[in-house]
């Protein structure tokens, strides 16, 4: 049964992108359940490398442009003609909105209603509340259509939370990736029923391990996703030389991109860690099913920053646990709806190089111990991050309907054995 009978635009900051895995999914998984999908971009991709599975998206893309030129002043002339009592009020709303009027959200709103328009879609899906859904909110002003906001991580936590707020009035519905955004939300949102649990959900067919066979080599710890503040990686870094000054055997590798490659590399110098911690760069998910079959450990040492950005469920925790990789991570936002120490992994403080460290010698000490946390890890995943089967929320809500019963924070958490 098709769930939408007009395309619904599926509005996203960049596409393809190679660390939002989860967006990728999430189109795959629509397009499956043959939702009519028209992607809507702000900005183009800078990743040299992209996924495979970029190649299977059906659903044409086009980017929003926010130049301030000639061009864009014929959009807005057009928006004009086309909705002028709309557009003058439109106008209106950007320059006496809270935070500001900017020309770029403007004219991508002004674009994105034109091109909707055309196109006879009457629906815009933003993912992240941030940018995307500003441009959603102008478009809808514009044209009388309807938008929706997945939500996720730094876009709810950091800003201002009246912005978040009214951008979540307007919403048709939004849907969060974990109960602990789901929370935060329902405390700005006065428990709204338009706001929904929706874990970001992992093709568990791709994500399979083989048997791992006896290895001479030292036990590999690896470690991925953008080389941010908030991922931890110093941390990571410090607990390697303290695994190393203990005498263990290991090696460790940091998969990915960003902003901290530099400081992290002088980190490893800084450490005569460079022997035993590389930093790997970027990988497509056929070398990275490579890096988790070969691994021993999977490290994601998550932190809250200063200014309170933080990752939800790190949809690399997922695919690492998909493999039957035992974890190693920290209780922060919705990861411990996830790992529950002891069980299917291990947790420890967040920025505490100390006990990272004593962990990860642990399960280095028991394959054993390891072997059942990864079994019992890919069974969690089997269970509550099934892409298709969490997508079908998106649907109901796209198609109009709602589900049956909210799903509440309690129920879509992993009670503690």
């Amino acid at each position: 049964m098709n769930p939408a009978s007009r395309p619904v635009a599926f509005l996203v900051k960049t596409f393809p992108k190679l660390s939002e895995t989860f967006i990728l999914e999430e189109i795959l998984g629509l397009e499956r359940m043959q939702v009519p999908l028209v992607l809507f971009a702000l900005s183009v991709p800078r990743d040299e490398v992209q996924h495979d599975a970029v190649a299977g998206v059906r659903a044409p893309l086009h980017y929003l442009p926010e130049g301030t030129g000639a061009g864009a002043l014929t959009l807005h002339l057009r928006a004009l003609l086309r909705h002028p009592l709309r557009y003058l009020r439109t106008l209106v709303f950007c320059a006496t909105r809270r935070e500001g009027f900017s020309a770029a959200d403007l004219t991508r709103g002004a674009a994105l209603g034109l091109a909707i328009e055309r196109a006879g879609i009457r629906h815009i899906h933003a993912h992240f509340a941030s940018e995307p859904a500003a441009a959603a909110e102008i478009a809808a002003r514009l044209t009388g259509a309807h938008y929706s906001i997945s939500a996720h991580a730094k876009d709810i936590y950091v800003g201002d939370a009246a912005v978040l707020r009214r951008k979540l009035d307007g919403a048709r519905f939004a849907v969060t990736c974990t109960g602990h955004n789901l929370r935060h939300l329902d405390s700005l949102h006065a428990g709204s029923k338009d706001v929904h649990l929706m874990y970001h959900g992992i093709d568990s067919a791709r994500f399979r391990a083989t048997p791992r066979t006896a290895d001479t080599a030292a036990p590999l710890i690896l470690a991925v996703g953008r080389l941010r503040a908030k991922k931890g990686f110093d941390t990571l870094v410090r607990a390697c030389a303290l695994l190393r000054d203990a005498g263990r055997d290991f090696r460790c590798e940091i998969v990915g991109y960003g902003e901290e490659h530099e400081p992290l590399k002088a980190l490893i110098v800084a450490l005569d860690l460079e022997a035993s911690v590389r930093l790997a760069g970027t990988m497509n998910h056929a070398a990275l099913r490579e890096r988790y079959q070969a691994a021993c450990i999977f490290a994601a040492p998550c932190r809250v920053t200063e200014n309170g950005d933080r990752d939800g469920i790190p949809n690399v925790l997922l695919e690492a646990m998909a493999m039957e990789l035992a974890v190693v991570t920290t209780p922060v936002s919705g990861i411990p709806e996830v790992v529950v120490d002891g069980l299917n992994g291990a947790l420890v403080p967040q920025e505490d190089p100390i006990a990272l460290a004593a962990a990860l010698e642990k399960l280095i000490a028991q394959p054993h111990t390891r072997a059942a946390m990864g079994v019992r890890a890919r069974k969690l995943v089997l269970e509550r991050f099934d892409n298709d089967r969490n997508l079908r929320t998106l649907c109901d809500l796209l198609a109009g309907s709602r589900p049956a019963e909210r799903i509440d924070a309690a129920e879509g958490e992993v009670q503690h054995a």
